[in-house]
């Protein structure tokens, strides 16, 4: 498929990109001359235009852009990036007639000494919708975050939390979900780095989810009183540990409705691009609790059309600084390789290349040799290459082209001291009757989960700009292909030497992923229109798309729907529509064979030669059948607000998630046979036989499948201010209310209360799916006081908690459908319901229940004071929590149930710009 797309590629570049530029009288130069603020020439800072023509700056800080006639614009909007420096964007206009236009640019360093600094999210001013929000540079610094986690508590919807380091990290989109339905949310957020995405797919680190009725690993680790969570995340988000903060130039996450350029995204995306090009010496130094982070990044111009940006990163966490028991350890270091090419610089290409290594560890105390130790290791190489080419062809204004691969080796490890006492143990895989063995009364044991797992991608696209009379259409369309695969050793363990507790089953068996070779292929295409134009004077912009994706055999089609109104110079109304769907990832797809052993016969007399063990081993291989894609359907609307003292925006939006990916329990039997002890010879085994006799088992078997159902609906309220000269002060204002209903599709069946006979017609009952809803308002207000004359930004961030609640929704006691002794499912008809006859398959009925948790709104207070030392030094004093405000929830006896907010986390950083 890979090769497939890249020769369609080179077939269209020959076709399409002409050999020669075109002649002088078909472009509009746009020429000019960046410098600093102390007038100096910037060599090399990026310029490009609103479609996408680039170049750079030489070595008097000179530009020149050749534009085709047909893509110019009255209005030009101009975009001038440098590292280090604050982005400048402008719209002007040119002159009717001209032929050039020389537009000269002053960027200015990009420190506290800036007149107006941001620190928080910000709604993006290039995208057509309210729920897309930008962090930038100063933002991210600000931020003081050691992840990509950890910065993403400053948008809107998200709660700031003490870094969070001894357990994977994930975030969540628009919701208030439990379990899976969170899990999901997670696993369906997209996430790109310089357009290469990154994403769990291809991570197996987990038990058998079948065997195990859910999608966990190892659980976590106990150290006396305290409990760690592992990092290894299967079924659920990406890591977002993995990825530092101090190469990352910008931030954009979309909450909303995302491009048609991107699938395989189910609730958004956030998109990054690294820092690039050549810029100064960048070196921080952050410490808080047990926390030590190294950060140091330089770009290098090596020649006038090539730079080299290189970035490392250190990070320590241990749980606990006093004994060092648990701790977290990461080291990142990338290369970034922009060149310009051709006579023009028409042609741009970046290669990214980056290793990861990351250790979730557990020292075990010999104070408590006992406790469950588990360990996660991932270590993941990864390339990409971004080519953009400029054409004045008349099917595109330039292609890109964009491919990448992962591969990395994951270990997880459960390392357990058991004593159960001696008991029965098989480790046959076939399915019948098979003698066991018994195991030790106590033993060490350990399990491992090794993966090697591997994600290549890919993805060309075309643009191209068109007039039709007012009207601007800017379009894109192109392809892309996709794959993921997992070769590593999978599940390795001793049957015979069980973990018999801590939520581990004695029924799984080791698997090797090599063996199973799972892979899963996706490819998609997409064409989207961003339309611009006024009507009667005003302003609309619609952003229309389409795409189709392949994945794993099912085919989809989703719309794509982002559109602004400008009623008028200073408000406007949005509002969007789109379908976005998520793959299985391999863990859904690949869970592996199902075991269940059901002992036949069990003596043991203290001596294993002298006793008997006799199981029946069943094996369900099809586990996962039928597994489609997760599909969310979203809208929203709102409006925006641009006035001179203050900028408001309101978003309400509605996403129903459906075919919600979950373990399935199904009634099943087995006519299990029945043996009995013959006979007993001194000094060996007994003897058994076969009585010819069965016994009749009912078990649930499960399922991989589509059953879960969410409908998340809520509304966002965004308000800044520009700085207040008389206090020096700007403010912005979040706040969020988020509600989410949520229900599994799946049978509810009760196989408790009874024991069916063979020949009874109605054996178990199946019911309305148990509903829930949940919600929270939150809000957060961010207050930046910034004397910029003397470099010094003291930030304060105010949460407010002021409503969280959970609803579980009453339900009947009557079933819908029964399940016959042929085990099929038999719907009752509705006016049948409350038929005598199946007043057998009564249960309890689920009282509906309302719990405000907690019953109070309380508040939480962050604080961040930075100082330009000089323009080249900087430092950061940040505490969470630094008033120490911890209500206490109390129950009705009077008992304390658990303290609010966090303790308080002191830290500070030191940062150089050299």
């Amino acid at each position: 498929m890979l090769i497939r797309i890249s020769a369609i590629v080179l077939v269209l570049m020959v076709l399409f990109i002409p050999v020669s530029q075109a002649q002088d009288n078909n472009v509009f130069i746009l020429e000019g001359f960046v410098r600093t603020a102390n007038n100096e020439a910037l060599s090399y800072a990026t310029v490009r235009t609103r479609n996408d023509r680039f170049t750079i700056t030489d070595a008097d800080g000179y530009f020149e852009l050749r534009i085709p006639r047909n893509q110019m614009r009255e209005q030009m909007w101009l975009e001038v990036r440098f590292v280090g420096k604050q982005t400048y964007r402008a719209d002007f206009l040119i002159p009717d007639g001209a032929t050039s236009y020389r537009h000269d640019v002053k960027l200015l360093k990009q420190d506290l000494y800036l007149t107006e600094v941001t620190v928080s999210a910000r709604q993006s001013e290039e995208n057509v919708s309210n729920s897309t929000y930008v962090i930038d540079r100063i933002a991210i610094e600000q931020a003081q975050a050691y992840t990509l986690g950890d910065l993403l508590q400053i948008i809107p919807g998200q709660t700031i939390t003490n870094p969070m380091l001894q357990g994977a990290q994930s975030i969540n989109f628009r919701s208030n979900l439990p379990s899976q339905y969170s899990n999901n949310n997670a696993f369906g957020i997209g996430i790109f780095v310089n357009d290469a995405s990154m994403n769990n797919n291809a991570n197996m680190q987990g038990y058998n989810p079948v065997t195990n009725n859910a999608f966990r690993s190892f659980g976590s680790t106990r150290v006396s009183t305290n409990t760690y969570q592992t990092g290894d995340s299967p079924g659920g988000g990406f890591d977002l540990r993995e990825l530092p903060v101090g190469d990352i130039e910008r931030v954009e996450v979309v909450q909303g409705i995302a491009s048609a350029r991107y699938g395989d995204i189910l609730e958004g995306g956030i998109f990054i691009e690294t820092v690039a090009g050549r810029s100064p010496w960048n070196i921080n130094v952050r410490r808080a609790a047990g926390n030590t982070n190294l950060g140091v990044n330089k770009g290098i111009q090596l020649h006038p059309r090539h730079a080299l940006n290189v970035s490392f990163d250190y990070f320590n966490s241990n749980a606990d600084p006093r004994d060092r028991v648990k701790s977290y350890n990461r080291v990142t270091s990338s290369l970034l390789w922009t060149s310009y090419l051709g006579e023009q610089r028409q042609i741009r290409n970046t290669v990214s290349v980056s290793f990861r290594t990351n250790l979730d560890d557990f020292q075990i105390d010999p104070d408590f040799g006992t406790e469950q130790r588990v360990y996660y290791q991932n270590q993941t190489f990864s390339i990409s290459n971004r080519l953009t080419i400029q054409s004045q062809s008349l099917m595109f204004n330039n292609m890109t082209l964009s491919v990448s691969a992962n591969t990395g080796r994951s270990t997880s490890l459960l390392d357990q001291f058991v004593n159960p006492g001696v008991l029965p143990v098989t480790d046959v895989i076939t399915e019948g009757v098979h003698p066991g063995t018994y195991h030790p009364s106590s033993y060490r044991t350990e399990r491992q989960i090794l993966g090697e797992p591997l994600s290549l991608s890919s993805r060309v696209q075309f643009n191209r700009a068109i007039d039709l009379g007012e009207w601007t259409h800017n379009v894109s369309y192109g392809v892309n292909a996709s794959f993921d695969g997992n070769y590593g050793d999978g599940r390795v363990f001793d049957p015979l030497r069980p973990i018999r507790f801590g939520g581990a089953t004695t029924n799984e068996r080791p698997i090797s992923y090599r063996e199973m070779s799972p892979e899963s292929w996706q490819s998609g295409a997409f064409l989207e229109n961003s339309i611009s134009g006024e009507i009667n004077g005003r302003r609309l912009t619609t952003s229309l798309g389409l795409r189709g994706d392949l994945q794993n055999g099912y085919a989809n089609v989703s719309p794509r729907l982002n559109t602004r109104f400008n009623i008028t110079e200073a408000f406007s109304i949005t509002g969007g529509y789109g379908i976005q769907i998520k793959a299985p990832g391999l863990l859904h797809l690949y869970p592996g064979p199902d075991y269940e052993d059901y002992i036949l016969l069990n003596s043991y007399n203290g001596n294993v030669s002298e006793s008997v063990f006799l199981s029946y081993t069943r094996v369900s291989t099809n586990t996962s059948e039928d597994l489609k894609p997760m599909k969310s359907r979203r809208m929203e609307a709102g409006f925006q607000l641009v006035l001179p003292a203050i900028r408001l925006g309101t978003t309400f939006y509605r996403n129903v998630t459906d075919d919600g990916i979950t373990v399935l329990r199904e009634p099943s039997f087995l006519d299990l046979p029945v043996y009995e002890i013959v006979d007993r010879p001194p000094g060996q085994a007994p003897v058994i036989e076969d009585t010819g006799e069965t016994s009749r088992v009912i078990y649930a078997q499960g399922r991989v499948a589509n059953m879960l159902y969410s409908r998340n609906w809520g509304v966002e309220l965004t308000a800044s201010t520009p700085r207040i000269e008389s206090i020096q002060t700007s403010f912005s204002l979040n706040v969020s209310y988020t509600n989410s209903y949520y229900f599994n599709r799946g049978g509810n069946f009760n196989f408790g209360g009874r024991t069916p006979q063979p020949e009874e017609e109605i054996w178990y009952g199946i019911y309305p799916p148990n509903k829930s809803q949940s919600g929270r308002i939150n809000a957060l207000l961010t207050s930046m006081h910034h004397i910029s004359d003397l470099g010094l930004l003291v930030t304060l961030r105010s949460e407010m908690f002021i409503y969280n609640y959970t609803e579980v929704l009453s339900n009947s006691n009557r079933a819908i459908a029964y399940v016959n002794n042929q085990l099929n499912i038999v719907p009752i008809d509705e006016n049948e319901i409350n038929d005598p006859r199946f007043d057998v398959l009564d249960r309890n009925p689920v009282d509906g229940s309302f719990t405000r948790d907690p019953s109070f709104v309380y508040f939480n207070f962050h604080a961040n004071v930075s100082k330009n030392i000089s323009s080249a030094v900087r430092l950061s004093f940040f505490a969470n929590n630094f008033l120490n405000i911890r209500p206490e929830v109390i129950n009705s006896e009077g008992n304390l149930v658990r303290r609010l907010n966090q303790e308080p986390y002191f830290g500070m950083e030191l940062r150089l710009t050299l």
